[in-house]
């Protein structure tokens, strides 16, 4: 499995872009930085796309993905995603206000975008993937995902506080190959991350204590202002080592 960070940061600032991941080329988590990213020859390429929550900089890049490759695609991109969080889309987003409805355009018979629920808690063949979405703990309904390829499977959780729904579901996993989890503020603001449904340093070392076996974890969605502050205290875990994830790295699951 191909997975390429073009986007992991926590925050959008010259060098930091938001989260925007894209496995084999063709299927898209979240959009926050895909469009100053991939040509747009690249964009219209992709067939899928999953949303995580409806943030704004896991969202944002969506509409302007859209208007980029109206017209290029004989068939619409399929956005994925949980009840709320397509709901979430349609009307703050996509809602003919704040940008034009891709849905319906050029016509609803032949839109450009097309929503497609993804259940919770029980697998759906995706673009040659089976993809499971657990619910996690933030401000708004958010989702991780477990993408099963052939070798086995990815987890990718998006922003969460503590939970353990995700890690109940990854005992059930007979191959579990990575796990992408953020960690947005330093130990010193846990109230802040309680308070917004993000993880510490110190709160990543408890949730990876649920998990039933040693496999790599790499960290995403560091806040640009508290880099350095979270990855001195990344390296003091008791755990294995976690990896960061990087701009531009192709990592191979």
């Amino acid at each position: 499995m191909r997975y390429r960070v073009l986007g992991c940061s926590g925050g959008e600032a010259p060098g930091y872009r938001l989260s925007t991941f894209l496995i084999e080329d063709r299927l898209l988590i979240d959009t926050g930085s895909v469009v100053s990213i991939l040509e747009v020859a690249q964009q219209a390429k992709i067939d899928h796309i999953l949303l995580t929550h409806s943030h704004l900089d896991h969202t944002g890049g969506l509409p302007l993905l859209a208007d980029n490759i109206f017209g290029m695609r004989a068939k619409p991109v399929q956005v994925h995603g949980i009840a709320p969080t397509l709901d979430g889309v349609r009307r703050n987003l996509l809602n003919d206000v704040l940008w034009p409805d891709f849905t319906r355009i050029p016509s609803s018979a032949f839109p450009t975008l097309l929503y497609r629920e993804v259940p919770e808690d029980g697998p759906c063949e995706l673009g040659g993937f089976m993809v499971t979405a657990i619910r996690v703990n933030h401000t708004v309904e958010c989702v991780a995902f477990f993408i099963q390829g052939r070798r086995g499977a990815l987890l990718h959780i998006g922003d969460t506080g503590p939970t353990d729904a995700i890690w109940r579901h990854a005992q059930s996993v007979p191959r579990l190959l990575a796990v992408c989890i953020e960690t947005t503020f330093p130990n010193r603001l846990q109230e802040v991350a309680d308070a917004s449904g993000h993880l510490t340093p110190q709160a990543v070392e408890k949730e990876l204590q649920k998990l039933d076996r040693d496999v790599p974890v790499y960290v995403y969605h560091l806040k640009p202002s508290y880099r350095q502050e979270i990855l001195a205290e990344l390296k003091r875990l008791r755990r294995p080592p976690v990896r960061i994830l990087e701009n531009d790295k192709l990592y191979r699951f």
